[in-house]
């Protein structure tokens, strides 16, 4: 299964809320995805998910990472 790595650009209406860079195990869809890890920000350690955590999406925007 191919890995997709996405930066989250969500504009939330507290701005102490971060965004992060997300590990998604196939395509984002426009409802859910299933993440198997995250980059919280500000830092660069990858922290992967025992197990892939279907998120919820609708409201959330991403864009790809190369």
């Amino acid at each position: 299964m191919k890995h997709n790595i996405q930066q989250e650009t969500t504009q939330w209406a507290s701005a102490t809320t971060p965004n992060h860079v997300y590990i998604f195990e196939g395509t984002v869809g426009a409802r859910t995805a299933k993440a198997i890890g995250y980059v919280r920000a500000g830092t660069t350690h990858v922290q992967r998910f025992r197990v892939p955590m279907v998120m919820d999406t609708r409201g959330r925007t991403f864009v790809p990472l190369k």
